[in-house]
């Protein structure tokens, strides 16, 4: 897992991330950088989605990674800009309304002192990698190897972002987040699909961009951030466990593939 902040971060997950890994000439469109790259479009995972009006499978756009996971806000704020300015609301009322939770620049620390300024978490990227001997039979094997394989990494992706939903996933609570509670919702995730290293060697893996802001579990609909800390903890383990559990359900079927 990584972090993805303002800046650099963001920057990175733009130009490197959301096109395999590759380097996104500047002004090249996303979708065409993709195609170039031999990349799938992202898509969106995870069942806080609907708090945001997005649907799971639905493609990723620039802008809405750019608003979301980029600087926390709404994925379809410049709409809601829109409508608070026609409603009279000033410019700052309206870009607020958009806003998840505090604002960036409200999380930051003060610039007074250099050792001690850091920037907020906008997002994490999970980085979906199987095991070594599975990259082997995927890059040698045939077609179907490849396809059975690929399923496998789709099932065992999906289910650790849900158990992480239920069983894992806290939001921070309390004076300076030193609380732990359940969030409401789920999370809000954009998945890229990669078939190489950066080193341009066949690598099967995904990147799972999980947005830092989730509902609080509250009737108020308010937001929060993540606790990144009991992520970390357990998706290690729970995505291996699954991956395997889906190759070896197809193991005959694997085995007869990269044997012919």
């Amino acid at each position: 897992m990584s972090e993805v902040r303002p800046g650099n971060g963001w920057r990175y997950l733009l130009r490197g991330v959301m096109v395999g890994d590759g380097q996104r000439p500047a002004g090249t469109p996303l979708r065409a950088a993709q195609d170039e790259a031999g990349v799938p479009p992202g898509v969106w995972k995870g069942r806080g989605l609907t708090a945001v009006g997005l649907t799971a499978g639905d493609v990723v756009t620039e802008r809405q990674a750019e608003l979301l996971l980029g600087e926390g806000r709404h994925p379809d704020a410049d709409r809601i800009e829109r409508e608070r300015l026609a409603e009279g609301k000033s410019p700052a009322q309206a870009r607020r309304a958009t806003v998840l939770g505090r604002p960036i620049e409200h999380n930051q620390s003060p610039k007074t002192d250099k050792a001690k300024e850091r920037t907020p978490w906008l997002a994490m990227d999970l980085t979906f990698r199987a095991p070594p001997t599975a990259h082997i039979a995927w890059a040698l094997g045939n077609d179907e190897t490849r396809l059975v394989l690929e399923l496998c990494q789709d099932i065992a992706r999906d289910k650790t972002l849900a158990w992480l939903e239920d069983a894992v996933a806290e939001i921070r609570w309390g004076s300076g987040g030193k609380h732990r509670k359940p969030i409401r919702d789920g999370l809000i995730v954009a998945v890229f699909r990669h078939y190489e290293s950066r080193a341009g060697k066949p690598l099967l893996h995904d990147h799972a961009v999980a947005s830092i802001r989730v509902r609080r579990p509250d009737d108020k609909g308010t937001w929060g951030n993540l606790s990144a800390d009991s992520m970390l903890a357990h998706i290690v383990a729970a995505y291996t466990l699954y991956f395997m559990e889906e190759v070896s359900a197809r193991r005959c079927h694997v085995v007869e593939c990269v044997s012919a």
